[in-house]
């Protein structure tokens, strides 16, 4: 049984957009997790939670920025 402490993690994947490309800061009611980029790496629930709204929230701007683009 898990102790009341631990927290559940899942695997994150967050790829590299370049090989200079910084390692995933994130920051959760100031507790500060550094995701490293390029590796799958175990992360807990809300962290990977984080990371996902982030992509598409990004997603959404590639979108909305092409869509204003093209006219």
């Amino acid at each position: 049984m898990a102790k009341k402490n631990e927290k559940k993690t899942v695997p994150v994947f967050v790829p590299r957009e370049s090989k200079d490309d910084p390692d995933l800061f994130v920051s959760i009611n100031g507790k500060r997790y550094l995701i490293k980029k390029g590796e799958s790496v175990f992360v807990p629930t809300e962290v990977a939670e984080v990371i996902e709204n982030s992509r598409k929230a990004k997603t959404f701007a590639d979108q909305y920025i092409e869509s204003v683009a093209n006219g």
